[in-house]
């Protein structure tokens, strides 16, 4: 028999329950897996993917849903810093939402990145046109094409920016050189439509988009241009009404009436006719006046015009006008930024004849603005020669959209025709005047001048008038 060993007593161990819940931390560290795990599906299954944010967001694109877009590009921006892609499409739908400032900056981002991608620099040259920088868009455009001259796309977006630059001589040649290569090219026919509006040449304007319809009938802007065109032909009509009031009422208010209507003969020729009644000094006269304009060339245009009026009381009995513009300077795009300006007239008073002769200048300034300056020198009614002077500034941030402002310092009313040649005091006008084009069809004017010299009273006029083209 073997002795038993004697051992020590000890009282058994309390076996623990690691999931009892007295304790805390062993009850958290216990369901941490299982908590993980739940979460690694519900977040698998609730969020999207990256793939889907991006797929959703070029849905909204496409659906013209743009704030959304731009809210789901700009959180994959915000994930992938460097996701070209991203870029391009976020920069496009600011751009379409006309917040250039942005756009352009996406657009510089992503060409830091890829500076050869075509997409980002044809869509960085666009937002660039809308934003007012038609000069930097033709630039980067015309750096696609140096690489590439037989890009469609670059070539056909410089025709637009041309022809938006008012660059006709230009877009004409960008535009013709993609039709010799491809006489069915429809994006090229569309744009010559587009220029030849822009000319007010409708009739040709029509035939471009028939023809472009007819290789791709399914070009979602073709009826709509075509639509925008009917009714426009060969006839213009520009007709106001005039009111001058006199500071103090010291003389009876002034009214008149005018409407000349002009002929487009072919596209560098129109004949005009019109007719003008006025009611001043308590005093009636009538005036009917014909008048024919050429261009010679895209650099040359005249006119001449013959006045009439009878029984004239305080109007000349007839007047003969002379003049034209050259351009005198061009840039690469052959769009003349400098012009010279003349115009030469004899009016007959009675048995006496005066001389009144304009020579200025027009430059073309950055962002749509010119600046003109005129300088007149007459020889009156008792044959002295007087000297005067105007400048006046034009906007055209549109083409329905127009505006100037101006001011005259010479013996006679250099602006609005109110005084005869006679006068002896010297006259000072400021005038402004803005049109706005409704549609292309009609569009209405208003001008308004102030006039005033040491002895007699101001005068401040009034003439607002409607244009429409049929």
């Amino acid at each position: 028999m073997h002795a038993l060993k004697k051992q020590r007593w000890s009282p058994p161990r309390e076996r623990r329950d690691p999931c009892a819940p007295a304790q805390g931390y062993e009850t958290i560290r216990c369901f941490l897996p299982s908590l993980i795990a739940v979460a690694f599906v519900v977040l698998t299954f609730a969020a999207p993917t990256r793939a889907d944010t991006f797929a959703d967001a070029l849905a909204a694109k496409e659906a013209g849903d743009y704030p959304r877009a731009i809210a789901l590009l700009e959180a994959t921006i915000a994930r992938e810093p460097v996701n070209v892609d991203a870029l391009f499409h976020l920069a496009t739908v600011l751009g379409w939402s006309g917040r250039y400032t942005e756009s352009i900056a996406l657009f510089e981002r992503a060409l830091a990145l890829e500076p050869r991608n075509d997409d980002l620099r044809l869509g960085y040259a666009r937002v660039l046109a809308w934003s007012g920088r038609p000069d930097d868009a033709t630039r980067v455009l015309q750096t696609v094409l140096a690489g590439q001259p037989q890009h469609v796309e670059a070539a056909v977006t410089l025709g637009r920016v041309q022809t938006w630059r008012r660059d006709f001589v230009a877009a004409e040649t960008t535009y013709r050189a993609v039709l010799a290569r491809n006489p069915n090219q429809p994006d090229a026919l569309i744009g010559l439509g587009d220029l030849r509006r822009a000319q007010e040449r409708y009739p040709e304007a029509r035939a471009y988009y028939r023809q472009a319809g007819q290789i791709a009938p399914q070009a979602p802007e073709l009826q709509g241009k075509l639509a925008s065109l009917r009714g426009l032909g060969h006839w213009r009509l520009d007709a106001g009404v005039e009111f001058s009031t006199f500071a103090g009422d010291t003389r009876s208010d002034w009214r008149g009436a005018a409407a000349v209507l002009r002929a487009a003969i072919d596209r560098r020729t129109g004949v005009a006719l019109g007719t003008e009644w006025a009611d001043r000094f308590d005093r009636e006269d009538e005036q009917y006046s014909v008048a024919l304009d050429h261009r010679l060339n895209d650099q040359l245009w005249a006119y001449t015009r013959l006045s009439a009026t009878p029984d004239a009381e305080f109007w000349a009995r007839r007047t003969l006008a002379i003049g034209g513009e050259y351009a005198l300077r061009l840039d690469e795009a052959r769009h003349p930024t400098t012009r010279l300006l003349a115009d030469v007239r004899f009016a007959t008073y009675g048995n006496r004849t005066a001389q009144t002769a304009w020579l200025g200048i027009a430059q073309a300034l950055p962002s749509h603005l010119t600046v003109t300056v005129k300088g007149v020198a007459t020889r009156n009614l008792s044959r002295e020669w007087t000297q005067g002077w105007l400048t006046r500034l034009d906007y055209e941030p549109h083409d329905n959209l127009r505006w100037y402002v101006g001011y005259a310092d010479a013996r006679e009313s250099l602006e609005t025709t109110i005084v005869d040649l006679t006068r002896e005091l010297r006259t000072r006008a400021v005038f402004v005047g803005v049109y706005y084009g409704f549609t292309p069809t009609l569009g209405a004017r208003l001008d308004l001048a102030h006039e005033w010299t040491r002895t007699t009273p101001d005068r401040n006029g009034c003439h607002a008038g409607l244009v429409t083209r049929f």
